[in-house]
């Protein structure tokens, strides 16, 4: 049975479940060059195995997995966890400047996985109703998204759906045997 974290206008956010068409579905996204470019690096090798394993990691550590549906088709993942600047290895300092004690803080990762569904605004619509769920359901304070400083595309949705820049942390990413910056942006409740 599907666990939908949110619905509206033809796309659904749903659980990924422990199937192996999940994680067939996850392998195939993480075995395309332009997602792992800016997700793991090209010098990453997926296999079943390790979508399997990293999925029940990610439940252990609870983090929750979802696939993205367009019109009943799975099209993306996305994922989001309750977070302090410690787990998500960044300087208290600056995570401090936005983020208030109190704060109820969830951070978040997304990507469509079907290249021909790639730049139609379909990533955009998809986080912005993950957005509203986390704020609405979740009781978040606010969200934070790390892309990779070279993930201009990434960056631009982000804005388009309200994310601000907040600090930039250097090296913080290694991929392909280099270290990346990324940029951590954020948006809080209204």
């Amino acid at each position: 049975m599907m666990n939908v974290i949110a619905n509206k206008d033809n796309i659904c956010i749903r659980k990924m479940e422990e199937s192996r068409d999940d994680f067939e579905l996850f392998l195939k996204w993480m075995t395309d060059p332009d997602t792992m470019k800016y997700w793991e690096g090209m010098n990453e090798h997926f296999t079943y195995d390790r979508v399997v394993k990293g999925y029940k990691e990610g439940n252990e550590e609870g983090i929750v997995q979802c696939i993205i549906e367009y019109n009943s088709a799975p099209i993306g993942f996305c994922q989001f966890c309750i977070l302090n600047a410690e787990y998500y290895e960044v300087p208290e300092k600056e995570y401090n400047r936005y983020i208030e004690k109190a704060d109820l803080v969830f951070g978040i990762d997304i990507f469509i996985g079907e290249v021909s569904l790639r730049n139609q605004g379909l990533g955009t619509k998809s986080l912005r109703l993950l957005i509203t769920a986390l704020f609405n359901d979740y009781h978040a304070d606010a969200i934070l998204i790390d892309p990779k400083i070279h993930n201009a595309r990434a960056i631009k949705c982000y804005h388009k759906c309200g994310f601000k820049d907040y600090f930039v942390v250097p090296h913080r990413e290694l991929q392909d045997g280099i270290y990346h910056d990324s940029l951590i942006m954020g948006i809080r409740k209204e």
